[in-house]
């Protein structure tokens, strides 16, 4: 049964999560735009003088620039709630247990027998809304900006990045390199394409001025297209699994070769697993091109989105005990107490990531160890609680 209390306790703990979420996100932004300012002002001045040598209408830079900056921050909140979210969750946790012992509204409760722990309720029920909100931000937010989300303060689009030369290891370890990707555009520039022995004699490298990675359809596997060679390239060098895969277009300057490897995997912001969903994250896993580090780290990452909930909800349960403890030094004494708990919970967490990261541990074990650890913990606080 869902009483009142309980929701006036959940209205309470969701009431305190928005309440942190923007005073820290604002803190955030204040800190980040006095520092970064130039970068605005600069992007806005070169965008007001583009428009007014194109003959258009020009705003004010000012206008733009505050444009620009509410863009690019309205973006960020939702990084900023994939990052600090579940940190918030607990914190809010904490404030309204610390508010409810303040105020004495546990005295009526416990004086009418019912257990302290039955005050749990509202707070697991609140910490697996905001996990949800939190997981359809993953799952659904981030995925779809990820290019907004890599485009660096006052631009209108991703810049090009450095590419991080992958082998495509379905495809006799080919090594893929190139100048820059432009993100925006899905490109690789000056692409080098390294075919092993298994695919050209002796091996050799295919060259051109760009390439772009196509999906599979029913005309074509999936793969890149080399568009104007730069190099001089003999078909005949190619061996008979080299001619499956290496397609040389009839115009003579565009190449198509069949590939596993995707444009996200060129880059590191592509390859950082906070913007991919997880579908992805399991397409990828799954994929036979990719690396067995790039394995391990998306391994790693799926895993602790699904035990991130399962911590926040320990999280309160340890919570609760400490705060309203039956042998109390006072309440100051009990926050101080439950923060570093917590805080210590979540820093054996990030630890434990980290050696997972590291590889000196599996990734199963790096994302549930954190768990085990904090149930132990939640059993052993749970005798502090009132009665």
């Amino acid at each position: 049964m869902f009483t009142t209390f309980d929701r006036y306790l959940l209205g309470r703990m969701l009431h305190t999560f928005v309440v942190f979420f923007v005073a820290t996100y604002g803190l955030y932004i204040v800190i980040d735009l006095f520092t970064n300012i130039d970068a605005f002002q600069i992007e806005a001045e070169k965008a007001s003088q583009a428009a007014s040598l194109a003959g258009n209408p020009a705003q004010s830079s000012l206008t733009t620039m505050v444009q620009k900056i509410a863009l690019y921050y309205l973006y960020r909140s939702s990084d900023y709630l994939g990052l600090a979210g579940s940190i918030l969750v607990s914190i809010s946790t904490m404030a309204v247990l610390g508010l409810m012992e303040k105020n004495s509204e546990s005295h009526p409760v416990l004086s009418a027998g019912i257990p302290a722990f039955r005050l749990l309720k509202p707070f697991l029920i609140g910490t697996a809304a905001l996990n949800f909100l939190i997981i359809c931000n993953q799952e659904l937010v981030i995925p779809a900006i990820a290019v907004e989300l890599q485009t660096p303060r006052g631009r209108d689009q991703a810049i090009k990045q450095q590419v991080i030369p992958v082998y495509d290891y379905s495809n006799h370890m080919m090594s893929i390199d190139g100048e820059s990707v432009s993100v925006a555009e899905c490109r690789l520039d000056s692409a080098t394409f390294y075919l092993t022995p298994e695919l050209a004699k002796g091996g050799c490298a295919l060259r051109a001025e760009s390439a772009v990675y196509l999906p599979e359809n029913d005309r074509h596997p999936s793969g890149w297209l080399l568009t104007n060679q730069t190099g001089a390239f003999d078909p005949q060098l190619l061996t008979a699994e080299g001619r499956k895969r290496i397609i040389p277009k009839p115009n003579g300057k565009d190449i198509f070769v069949a590939s596993e490897v995707n444009f996200d995997e060129l880059y590191y912001q592509g390859r950082n697993p906070k913007l991919l969903s997880s579908l992805q994250l399991v397409k990828r896993i799954r994929h036979p091109a990719t690396g067995s580090v790039t394995v391990r780290q998306q391994s790693l990452a799926l895993h602790s989105r699904v035990t991130r909930p399962l911590l926040s909800m320990l999280a309160a349960a340890i919570a609760l005990p400490l705060i309203l403890r039956k042998e109390s030094m006072g309440l100051i004494i009990n926050l101080a107490i439950c923060g570093c708990v917590l805080a210590a919970i979540f820093g054996i967490a990030e630890g434990s990531l980290l050696l997972g990261n590291a590889g000196l541990i599996g990734p199963e074990l790096a994302a549930w160890l954190p768990i085990i650890f904090t149930g132990t913990t939640s059993v052993w606080t749970a005798g502090y609680v009132q009665t």
